[in-house]
């Protein structure tokens, strides 16, 4: 390994969360960069590097498809590794950036990486909108977690957002790794929609890490038979009356820029707007 590169320790974690939040619409907390480290199944000595102003992190989905990470200015040595560790792992290299940030973007295309989507993030101000309370259909009951629903939410969640792009099969222990932590997991701001006794539609919420004044719905689904009756945009009003409660001035969540779903429509008919995309790229492995 050379000596510009080297194997990131618990102690660099904050200063990758800087490189990732410098220059970017949205901040990231010490605290996420371990949980990623930590994560089942990731060897932080073979998978992660730190460079002189520049981070790459490479995670395998498990089913030939995986994601390079990248943060700061990565160099061409940074991504010559990255490229290496990704073709060790999978078939099909995936990674991306905030369209902000051009150099990246560059840097990707030039090794062959191709646009193949992007992603929004999109935000409301609540202090621009009605407090426009829930209606939920008459069959529906919405209600907070409670202890023993862990099980629950995993099932929904993987099963409403099959119908996204790309979706990712985790195991249970991969997503509790992920929404039961400490700062993910706050019952209160997490909803489960049923009828009578079936679960349809969910959202997970939490405040942001960093800012303070933001709000964030982290997950939100419906089960493909009860769509189109109102669940999806009653969990959202929910949420921003809970936020609302709490203090918070604004509501943010990402989404995908073409969502097979049409979730994005939802969002923007309630006064959500994009304040930042992100560009996705991919490269098959050689």
């Amino acid at each position: 390994m050379s000596a510009a590169l080297r194997v990131p320790s618990e102690d660099d974690a904050s200063d990758v969360a800087r490189l990732f939040s410098d220059g970017a619409p949205e901040p990231v907390d010490r605290a996420s960069v371990l949980r990623e480290w930590n994560f089942p199944g990731v060897q932080i000595t073979n998978d992660a590097r730190l460079g002189d102003g520049s981070y790459a992190f490479v995670d395998s989905f498990g089913d030939g498809r995986v994601w390079i990470s990248l943060a700061g200015e990565p160099s061409a040595e940074l991504l010559d590794w990255a490229e290496a560790r990704a073709r060790e792992l999978g078939s099909r290299m995936l990674s991306g950036a905030w369209v902000s940030k051009e150099a990246i973007i560059r840097d990707l295309e030039r090794r062959g990486f191709r646009l193949v989507r992007s992603a929004h993030r999109m935000v409301i101000d609540l202090g621009d909108t009605g407090a426009s309370p829930p209606i939920w259909p008459p069959d529906v009951e919405a209600r907070a977690f409670e202890p023993g629903d862990e099980q629950v939410f995993y099932d929904l969640h993987q099963e409403t957002f099959g119908d996204s792009w790309e979706p990712l099969e985790e195991t249970y222990e991969q997503w509790a790794h992920q929404f039961l932590a400490p700062g993910v997991l706050d019952p209160a701001l997490w909803t489960l929609a049923s009828v009578g006794d079936e679960p349809v539609g969910l959202a997970i919420c939490h405040p942001h890490a960093v800012d303070a004044e933001l709000g964030w719905v982290r997950v939100l689904g419906v089960r493909r038979n009860h769509r189109a009756r109102g669940i999806g945009r009653a969990l959202l009003l929910r949420a921003f009356e809970q936020f609302r409660d709490r203090g918070r001035t604004r509501v943010g969540l990402g989404v995908d820029a073409t969502s097979p779903t049409g979730a994005n429509r939802l969002y923007e008919s309630v006064g959500m707007r994009e304040y930042a995309r992100f560009a996705i790229l991919e490269k098959d492995a050689e």
